[in-house]
């Protein structure tokens, strides 16, 4: 791996842990609201409360252990992979995303989407099932204890294809949302003012604290934004993803991805394929403003 590799991994590792933590207690409320029956809860508020009067605040977290790791690793992959793919299809050594072309970002980024998804699909499943609690265990088997008995339980009745449920949704959910979530960041950079002088002219001079607040000020702006269109776009496909997720063997959701897109279609139509939307955006851009800003100060720093 060379440096520059090893200094986006351990960037993007970094960033991606800064996302997970920020962002967990609504993705907890997001997957309660996604496969939850219709009509159990008022809104992503109401299931907020829900949660923390019947569960405790700790049951926002439950499950965290797993997506913290599996996120830092992931997202140090998904930078690695982004930033090396990215001199190969501008075919020049040394292209970064500030100078290459807005395809080729999107190129890389698919690239990366396909090479990070077999390592996000299955900590994500165990995560999903963390937070469905006793609901994700057939039979009133109870709620898992942790990752590891959720692990096992898989393994005993699905066997080692069981953790691979739900991968056909991720693959599909992170090639295009990765390819926009990058492009529309690098879009948004540059046209917000604030990139460091530094950074476009290549000068040796030091950079001001007032340059530094401003050029993360833009970072936040645009990696929030990127975050939620990303998101917007690709939310139907996260909810097909974790129905089949949760769904045990033999059940209607035990299908492939299209058909449960389907299925979400003819059962909630166009709107109620957009369920717990709200905490969505409201999780995306905390997270995703901590992911890029982490990742970028690094970067910067190395």
């Amino acid at each position: 791996m060379s440096d520059g590799a090893a200094i986006a991994t351990a960037a993007g590792c970094a960033g991606g842990a800064a996302n997970c933590f920020v962002g967990f207690p609504f993705d907890s409320v997001k997957v309660r609201l996604q496969a939850s029956q219709r009509g159990t809860f008022k809104g992503p508020y109401h299931c907020f409360r829900h949660i923390v009067r019947t569960e405790g605040v700790a049951a926002l977290y439950r499950g965290l252990s797993v997506p913290l790791i599996a996120g830092a690793v992931e997202t140090g992959i998904n930078y690695a992979v982004y930033t090396q793919c990215l001199p190969l299809i501008e075919g020049r050594a040394g292209a970064t995303a500030r100078d290459s072309s807005l395809l080729s970002v999107a190129a890389a980024a698919a690239v990366a989407g396909v090479a990070l998804s077999p390592i996000l699909s299955p900590a994500e499943l165990v995560k999903c099932r963390l937070q469905m609690g006793a609901s994700a265990r057939p039979r009133g088997g109870g709620m898992f204890n942790g990752p590891g008995e959720c692990i096992r339980h898989l393994l005993r009745t699905e066997g080692p294809r069981g953790l691979t449920r739900g991968l056909s949704g991720t693959l599909a959910r992170e090639t295009f949302g990765n390819a926009l979530f990058f492009t529309v960041y690098e879009t948004l950079r540059r046209q917000i003012p604030g990139r460091a002088p530094q950074e476009d002219a290549g000068s040796p001079q030091p950079i001001s604290v007032l340059a530094i607040l401003t050029d993360s000020a833009a970072v936040i702006a645009a990696g929030g934004f990127s975050g939620m269109c990303m998101w917007a776009a690709v939310l139907p496909i996260d909810v097909a993803k974790s129905r089949m997720q949760i769904a045990q063997p033999g059940t209607k959701h035990d299908r492939s991805l299209a058909a449960n897109l389907r299925m979400l279609y003819r059962e909630r139509g166009l709107r109620g394929c957009y369920p717990g939307l709200s905490p969505v955006l409201l999780r995306s851009f905390p997270a995703n403003a901590a992911q890029w800003l982490v990742y970028e100060l690094i970067m910067r720093s190395a």
